[in-house]
């Protein structure tokens, strides 16, 4: 599970970075803030493998990724972009809180999955849309 967050860590970091390329101005930082964020989170996360004995997997150059990534033609499809992987990050992460069975890596993955949920509201709002769709969480009865 660790090793599958970090590929995704790892790629995220690179389509921040296609991202940030179709952005401008005040957004084009806020992709880079992003994307780096994305490679400590790859980081972190591969150290909490390497603590179990493991070996986390590397990121792979950005012309492996490039192309599983839509067509960004504009601003509008990069943001579009940005925030569905940013719901798929946040997803993955509260996933995996599920399986982790050590508390210092359902902690780690759970930091990790709000910090995601903070990007994805920067996106919304870059978007022009707010930052939460409600003002506040009420679950199911």
């Amino acid at each position: 599970m660790l090793g599958s967050l970090a590929a995704f860590e790892h790629a995220a970091a690179v389509a921040w970075r296609a991202i940030g390329e179709r952005l401008r101005g005040e957004a084009r930082g806020y992709a880079r803030m992003i994307q780096t964020r994305e490679e400590r989170h790859a980081e972190r996360i591969s150290a909490l493998i390497r603590d179990l004995g493991g070996e986390p997997p590397q990121g792979r150059p950005p012309e492996d990724y490039t192309p599983q990534f839509p067509l960004m033609r504009d601003e509008d499809e990069a943001l579009r972009f940005a925030a569905d992987l940013e719901e798929q990050l946040v997803r993955a992460h509260l996933d995996a809180l599920q399986t982790l069975p050590r508390e210092e890596q359902r902690r780690a993955v759970a930091e990790i999955a709000a910090e995601e949920a903070e990007d994805l509201a920067v996106v919304a709002a870059m978007s022009g849309e707010p930052a939460a769709q409600h003002p506040f969480v009420t679950g199911t009865l």
